[in-house]
């Protein structure tokens, strides 16, 4: 439960991380969520269900395209991590570049690999004017943020006025 939590604040910094590359980033306390919470799952849903509009925006945007990969590490544990989309294999592969490291790896960590669509748990596409399409787990935990009543600082809240809808 701890790792999973881990895994979902690490998410919210790594996407963050992913499309700042060219800034230095600034440092947000975690938000912990379970990975239970409705909002999650409902987060999960609605971007496997987008998927396909997520893919097309990867076509028009190939440099700033992120997927949320479901990675089983060599300890037998199951992360999620954020990776760049590199091509897309047929119907139902991917190739990406992970952005993170699993915390529960051992030795090597291949960071170029080729995954079943199946395993994206969310996606992110930032278009030409620096707006966001998917990422749907960090919508989510802005979402509980405010359901927790969690005073975030204003340069993240301004990061909410990046989202846009399809």
């Amino acid at each position: 439960m701890i790792l999973i939590i881990t895994t979902l604040i690490l998410s919210i910094i790594g996407i963050s991380v992913c499309f700042m590359m060219a800034t230095p980033a600034t440092v947000f306390m975690p938000l912990i969520a379970k990975p239970d919470d409705p909002i999650i799952k409902t987060a999960v849903k609605k971007a496997k269900d987008t998927l396909g509009e997520g893919l097309k925006l990867y076509k028009k945007f190939p440099e700033n395209a992120l997927v949320k990969i479901k990675y089983v590490s060599n300890k037998d544990q199951e992360e999620y991590l954020w990776a760049e989309l590199l091509s897309q294999e047929g119907k139902d592969k991917i190739k990406v570049r992970f952005k993170e490291t699993p915390l529960t790896q051992e030795g090597h960590f291949e960071k170029i690999c080729t995954c079943s669509i199946e395993d994206i748990q969310d996606w992110a596409v930032k278009d030409d004017e620096n707006m966001i399409y998917g990422a749907y787990s960090e919508r989510a935990l802005f979402d509980i943020a405010e359901r927790d009543k969690i005073k975030l600082p204003k340069k993240l809240l301004l990061r909410k006025k990046q989202y846009r809808d399809l």
